[in-house]
């Protein structure tokens, strides 16, 4: 069985979720269309459409990325606690270069810290597999830059993701079960993955915003160097509309 990987958990709905931070509370759902490129061997790119929920009430958020709970509020800082989806799973067929690969959109325990400075802001993410799959770890580490732009909202970020081996091993490395003939087992071990991104936010009514995200994931020798990779740089980018009530 071959493999599709769903890169929007990487990139896009956290994306889109982040931009509606600081919105008052209130229910909102509309509609993405993504597309991404793709850096298994033999796989293309895709468009896929994700719909867009969200639920916020106090501290209290419900999306599709996932549920969180703000436990700390003390002027700049914010600190969260949260369970988030990883969508980085390999879902779909294409080709015979990764049969055999079986991957599963998995869940993560987070913790995630924000410090803000007027437009600047910093935000340091540790996440922690519960399902299962691969009990591997996660730490992020981002800033960012907001910027007006008439009624356009901006989000300007770079920053980076550290995977533990457990992790590194699930998303990118090829275990001893999974090898065949020209395909050896792989363990990419640690990885750092460094990224920029940017995102946009436009109203266009009362209740109505236009969508869109764009960003790019550089992937690291330890990650290319594994025999199902053959790009190093992940693109991904989304258009959507949302309604809030």
């Amino acid at each position: 069985m071959t493999v599709r990987l769903l890169v929007l958990g990487l990139a896009l709905i956290p994306a889109t979720a982040q931009a509606q931070e600081g919105r008052p509370d209130g229910f909102s759902f509309g509609g993405l269309v993504a597309a991404d490129t793709n850096p298994y061997i033999g796989q293309g790119s895709d468009v896929i459409p994700l719909p867009l929920i969200n639920f916020r009430n106090g501290p209290f958020s419900l999306s599709t990325n996932g549920v969180s709970y703000q436990v700390w509020d003390a002027g700049p800082w914010g600190l969260t606690v949260a369970a988030r989806p990883r969508f980085s799973g390999l879902i779909s067929t294409d080709g015979p270069e990764l049969d055999g690969i079986d991957r599963r959109v998995t869940g993560d325990a987070a913790v995630e810290l924000r410090y803000d400075v007027g437009r600047l802001y910093v935000g340091a993410d540790l996440r922690q597999e519960f399902t299962g799959e691969h009990d591997g770890q996660e730490a992020r580490l981002r800033v960012g830059l907001r910027q007006q732009l008439g009624s356009v909202r901006l989000d300007f970020s770079a920053g980076g993701a550290w995977q533990d081996g457990d992790l590194s091993r699930y998303i990118w490395g090829v275990s001893d079960d999974e090898a065949r003939a020209g395909r050896p087992s792989y363990d990419p071990g640690s990885v750092l993955v460094p990224f920029v991104g940017l995102r946009g936010v436009m109203p266009i009514g009362e209740n109505w915003s236009l969508l869109g995200t764009l960003r790019a994931d550089f992937l690291p020798d330890d990650v290319t160097d594994s025999p199902i990779i053959e790009d190093n740089t992940l693109i991904s980018g989304g258009l959507g509309v949302e309604f809030r009530f």
